[in-house]
């Protein structure tokens, strides 16, 4: 029969492994939660046919795809054709996906015009959303686009307007519209916008996701695919997917180095 030092000594040796065990399971949790986080990020965009358009979050996903992230990039949508900020906080969608779901970044893209026309709207919403995705822990990210074909000269106002409002709400600017304005400039037969002189054609959308890649990632977009597909196929390797534009290396090339240089210096 044991005596009663030795079952307090084996009491206390029981309750001293159970405390080692309990405290190296939660350390194993603790450790394991940043390595999951580190596997994706995620990216909520909200805004209308500038983002739908040739499904820029979808081609941005295939541009981290070929650079062989680590973290996978995975992305959603919120928009609806000609949408403002406003509406989109009206009809509450974009704010229950916000809530619903762990974001690291939530992009904002305002109606194409409107930052021209009425930026005190733009201004209020934007800071409307900027509130709630802090809220949430993640961060705001400005889609800055681009000017009308036949209205180039309106492009340092869009440019103002959502710079001015990025360094007020401390957020991070995705410069689209800056990088179309130097590549224009840069090679006036790369078209970037569709025939209706507003929406970007497959190229255009091309050169927005190289920039929403640079911005998301910060690393440089130079030697990622020039190819661009439609999203139709669910994956670049399906046989069946539908190419809509392959650029040419030189061209690529152009596009990518002026993305990386703007971005890095805005």
């Amino acid at each position: 029969m044991m005596s009663n030092t030795k079952i307090v000594y084996v009491c206390l040796f029981i309750f001293v492994m159970i405390v080692l065990f309990n405290m190296l399971t939660k350390q194993i949790q603790t450790n394991s939660l940043p390595v999951a986080e580190q596997q994706t990020i995620r990216v909520l965009f909200i805004g209308n046919s500038y983002t739908y358009f040739n499904d820029l979050p979808w081609l941005t996903q295939q541009l981290a795809a070929s650079a062989k992230e680590t973290k996978k990039l995975e992305t959603e949508m919120v928009v609806i054709g000609g949408a403002t900020l406003k509406n989109h906080w009206k009809r509450g969608e974009a704010l229950r996906l916000l809530k619903a779901k762990s974001w690291d970044y939530v992009v904002l893209q305002e109606q194409s015009t409107l930052p021209i026309t009425n930026p005190q709207e733009m201004y209020k919403y934007a800071t409307l959303f900027d509130a709630e995705i802090k809220r949430v822990n993640s961060q705001t990210v400005f889609y800055l686009t681009w000017a009308k074909q036949n209205q180039p000269e309106t492009q340092q106002i869009l440019t103002d307007a959502y710079m001015n409002i990025a360094k007020e709400l401390k957020a991070k600017v995705a410069p689209v519209g800056i990088a179309w304005q130097k590549i224009q400039e840069a090679n006036l037969k790369l078209n970037l916008y569709s025939s209706d002189q507003s929406h970007p054609s497959s190229i255009g959308s091309f050169v927005a996701a190289c920039v929403f890649y640079t911005t998301f990632y910060d690393n440089s977009p130079v030697g990622l695919s020039r190819r661009i597909y439609s999203s139709d196929s669910s994956t670049p390797q399906q046989s069946n997917r539908i190419e809509l534009e392959s650029l040419s290396e030189t061209d690529a090339q152009m596009i990518q180095q002026l993305v990386e240089y703007i971005v890095r210096k805005i």
